[in-house]
């Protein structure tokens, strides 16, 4: 995801200053590192992809999104399943202690 971010990020900039006449230093700048940038990630590629950059990164932030709420339903169902156990522990261990005797007339010889 931050890698394509980054690309959509550089393509924005490159677009924006693309054909634009005149540019200050500073916007020269940032065109010339956006297009250097995206000629070492376009592997020899003349078109910018940046519709289907676009694309991926909304498909990406969904899924992202959906998974993030499958995670929090299973953390709170471990929770639930953990205080289920800690309650079980709890009884067995009660119901040993009250098997057991505890005091010397308890114990039968």
């Amino acid at each position: 995801m931050d890698t394509l971010k980054k690309h959509i990020e550089q393509a924005d900039i490159y677009f924006k200053y693309k054909g634009k006449k005149p540019l200050t230093d500073a916007d020269r700048i940032q065109f010339t590192a956006a297009r250097n940038y995206l000629k070492s990630v376009m592997n020899g590629r003349t078109t910018i992809p940046a519709k289907a950059w676009k694309t991926e990164c909304n498909k990406l932030t969904i899924q992202r999104k959906e998974l993030n709420q499958r995670y929090l339903a299973l953390k709170a169902e471990v929770k639930g399943a953990e205080q289920i156990r800690r309650s079980i522990y709890r009884i067995l261990r009660q119901e040993q202690w009250e098997q057991t005797p505890h005091r010397a007339q308890d114990v039968e010889l």
